[in-house]
């Protein structure tokens, strides 16, 4: 079980997730699981997350769009860490 759970909750934002994810995994803490939730994205959300050869890394999808709120309730639902903590998917955290 990991000891925090990262949320990525994310719309339409195959380009700047990354930045989001690299900077996670960047950090020198890995003892994390990194769960980016698509909001029911159109873009090629799923196939940009799902690149990453790295099992911290999970992609969960809602069908179709509910906003930011329930894309972070549903990483809380599925987060087995201790502790959550929430990044935008536009965002980055620094090394």
């Amino acid at each position: 079980m990991p000891t925090v759970s990262v949320v990525i909750p994310t719309y339409n934002r195959s380009e700047e997730v990354t930045h989001a994810i690299d900077s996670v995994l960047a950090q020198t803490y890995d003892d994390f699981e990194l769960l980016v939730v698509d909001d029911g994205s159109t873009d090629d959300t799923e196939e940009v997350v799902t690149s990453y050869d790295d099992d911290r890394v999970k992609f969960i999808e809602h069908e179709e769009n509910q906003g930011a709120p329930a894309a972070r309730n549903t990483g809380i639902e599925h987060a087995e860490g201790e502790y959550v903590a929430f990044l935008d998917s536009d965002d980055e955290w620094l090394p």
